[in-house]
């Protein structure tokens, strides 16, 4: 049930996409079970409520329901003040704002645990709270996206674009188009990706004001143009991305990997190996898995079995842990496992990657998968990632590395507090 408010009415609702119909409430309770009894309630009755039953019911059976949340605290101290506000909101107490903070803030919790079902629920349980708000929609699409749920995760960035125009958050409609591009993206429809990133870029601009968000669209549309092949729109993208990111924003370690990730595409892999050896500790653990999984495929073509090895072994000890870069990073290791003869390892990561991009909906991995499969049936031997030309000399080449490498000694990421590096609203990633 989603709940009018005033801020949509006078707007008909054919304008407005609607959300996807919700998963059942019940399937968030075997995800959570094992942090106790009480606290999968407390979470799965916050999210039963938030989508519409209203009625708090008797005094007798409001006192029950303070007392079960009340033993779920502890359980994940984290989420306890959470807890507490979706207590209050239950008893009718806490505003539907607030309740779906606290939503939000559970399913940001799930995702970094990978739990998708209570991520998913949480994040459509307060987009149903609070149905004009712009940023929550995008919050539920970015929890759809990330759990593979493709179809959702475009029905509700589709919604945040709109509301996020009919209400003018700019930063908003930027990021929620920057979603689109990664969904049309993970369907194989790079034309449709390219179209929302510039769309986003230009808004970045003119409308958001922030020049850190345009660095922003200008760095998904680095790691665009690098899958496809269009190096000479990669690099201008590369270095709009580098001029624009404010010099400790969070994004500047996986900006340097996207671009020694370019790199590897345009088989400049001696260049592209010292960058990510020195990006890789800048990482975070669930970037690090393709980190170590592109350090594999560009040792591995230069010919360096022990660095080959070493990545390999780093990027399986995580890919079990962080499993959002499954798919591209077991496409990488087909590659590096390709290049250095290792054609039964190559298949076996290939299928791996196939497996997962078949189940997740990721075009660009599933059809990387393909080719190393192609190549091992044919028995090709591997050759260059691409079509590399003399028309990239490489001074420019080296200093972009030189600059990103620069930017690298110099960040300091979360620890830099001086300035807010991400404009006023923290949204959060697409």
């Amino acid at each position: 049930m989603v709940h009018m408010t005033n801020a949509l009415r006078g707007i008909h609702p054919r304008l407005i996409p609607g959300p996807p119909n919700p998963h059942p409430s019940l399937a968030i309770l075997p995800a959570l079970r094992g942090l106790g009894d009480d606290f999968a309630w407390a979470v799965w009755y916050a999210v039963w409520r938030a989508r519409g039953e209203d009625d708090v019911g008797d005094a007798e059976d409001a006192g029950e329901r303070a007392d079960r949340f009340g033993a779920a605290l502890g359980r994940v101290p984290e989420l306890d003040d959470a807890l507490r506000t979706l207590c209050g909101y239950v008893q009718g107490l806490v505003a539907r704002p607030d309740a779906a903070d606290a939503l939000l803030r559970v399913s940001e919790w799930a995702l970094e645990q990978g739990l998708g079902e209570p991520a998913m629920q949480c994040a459509d349980a307060a987009a149903a709270l609070v149905p004009e708000s712009a940023r929550r929609a995008l919050a539920a699409g970015r929890a759809s996206r990330i759990f593979g749920e493709v179809a959702r995760a475009e029905m509700y960035y589709e919604r945040a674009v709109t509301l996020a125009r009919i209400s003018r958050k700019w930063r908003t409609y930027v990021r929620a188009h920057l979603g689109l591009g990664q969904v049309k993206k993970a369907l194989g429809d790079p034309g449709a990706a390219r179209a929302h990133y510039f769309t986003a870029a230009r808004a970045a601009r003119s409308l958001s004001g922030e020049k850190w968000l345009a660095a922003q669209t200008r760095h998904d549309l680095l790691g665009l143009a690098a899958e496809v092949g269009a190096f000479d729109e990669a690099l201008r993208h590369a270095e709009k991305a580098l001029e624009w990111y404010p010099r400790h924003h969070p994004s500047v370690p996986a900006l340097a990997h996207d671009f020694a990730f370019l790199l590897v595409r345009m088989d400049r892999c001696r260049d592209a190996v010292p960058l990510l050896e020195a990006v890789l500790p800048k990482l975070t653990p669930r970037d690090q898995v393709i980190g170590w999984s592109t350090l594999a495929r560009a040792a591995a073509r230069i010919g360096h079995t022990e660095g080959y090895q070493r990545a390999v072994e780093n990027t399986l000890r995580l890919v079990g842990l962080f499993d959002h870069h499954a798919a591209a990073a077991f496409a990488n290791l087909a590659w590096g496992a390709l290049h250095l003869g290792l054609r039964k390892d190559a298949e076996q990561y290939a299928m791996r990657s196939l497996e997962i991009s078949e189940l997740r909906v990721e075009a660009e991995a599933e059809k990387v998968a393909q080719a190393v499969l192609a190549i091992i049936r044919t028995t090709v031997p591997a050759g260059p990632d691409a079509s590399a030309t003399d028309r990239y000399p490489s001074s420019l080449l080296r200093r972009l590395s030189i600059e990103i490498m620069a930017c690298l000694s110099t960040w300091r990421g979360a620890t830099w507090k001086r300035k807010e590096q991400s404009g006023r609203e923290r949204l959060g990633r697409v």
